[in-house]
């Protein structure tokens, strides 16, 4: 009702403007009988005439002068308005607010963010680092990057990377002193360095492939961190095992500081999806899904 209102108002300074409601309809596009037939029921509705026709002519009465004269500045906003959000459609601007853990904005988002903020210096970026699953319309999120698709069936999943594998690391000397585990089941004796989740409470299990199955291992509580950046240095001091996503410790793998173990035990785990709601997908929303999307599938250099 609200906005079939705001129509006519607009097609009644259109009349006025031309004098005429054949101009007024072409220009809105529509016929000139349902411009007419619009006009006479807003008057009616308010009980007053708003235009005086007659066979060559139509002006505005008193009253519709005056109605006209008070709501032209507010007509003028809206279209103002109307025409500023239409114009960020081509280009973008506003708050796009993210949720994902720290290893995918540091791995995914950061590297892609200069060229992104470059080509749309209008939009602003705010990201949430937590390894908690967040409600995206609940916490007013534009979007969200996890591992796995298995999402709410109104959310949208977009893959990011590849299946990823995580790497059981140690500092050479512990290794020396200590010894190399050769299955899953020697963790019992060696100390491991946990991760503990902020959202979960519990300390995340490591996962391995056996000859008969799938082994889980829950005793990585020696040490217990919330936080994967300390996990590396407490494995890089020589304080035990740790398990960390690769990218976290490669360069620490290429230098020596860390060396992996178990590696032939360690399955696949699927990759990082953006997901973000099906419905109503704001042009700031899509641009940076879309740069974000062709930035993980870029071609690697050798």
């Amino acid at each position: 009702m609200a906005r079939d209102r705001l129509d006519t108002l607009t097609a009644l300074r259109a009349v006025v403007e031309h004098g005429s409601f054949t101009r007024a309809a072409a220009e809105l596009g529509v016929t000139q009988s349902a411009l007419s037939h619009a006009i006479r029921r807003l008057e009616d509705d308010i009980g007053q005439r708003l235009l005086s026709r007659t066979t060559r002519s139509v002006a505005p009465t008193a009253v519709g002068e005056a109605l006209l004269t008070r709501l032209g500045p507010a007509l003028d906003e809206i279209t103002a308005a109307l025409s500023q959000v239409a114009a960020g459609a081509d280009q973008p601007s506003g708050l796009l607010r993210l949720t994902m853990g720290r290893d995918a904005a540091e791995l995914l988002v950061l590297p892609m963010l200069p060229a992104f903020r470059a080509a749309h210096p209008g939009i602003r970026v705010e990201i949430a680092a937590t390894d908690a699953l967040e409600d995206l319309v609940q916490g007013r999120f534009d979007a969200g990057i996890r591992m796995g698709d298995r999402l709410e069936q109104d959310m949208i999943a977009r893959r990011l990377t590849e299946e990823t594998r995580p790497v059981v690391v140690a500092a050479p000397d512990y290794l020396d002193r200590a010894g190399r585990p050769a299955r899953p089941e020697d963790l019992a004796g060696h100390p491991c360095l946990g991760y503990r989740m902020h959202s979960a409470g519990r300390v995340m299990p490591w996962r391995f492939v056996g000859p008969t199955g799938d082994v889980i291992f829950r005793d990585a509580t020696t040490m217990v961190f919330n936080e994967g950046a300390l996990l590396r240095q407490a494995a890089i001091r020589g304080l035990g095992l740790t398990c960390l996503w690769r990218h976290m410790v490669a360069e620490d793998l290429e230098a020596g500081r860390l060396e992996s173990v178990l590696d032939d035990h360690i399955g696949p785990l699927p990759g990082f999806y953006l997901y973000y709601p099906s419905r109503e997908v704001s042009p700031t929303m899509s641009r940076f899904a879309e740069a974000l999307v062709a930035w993980c599938r870029r071609p690697r250099t050798p």
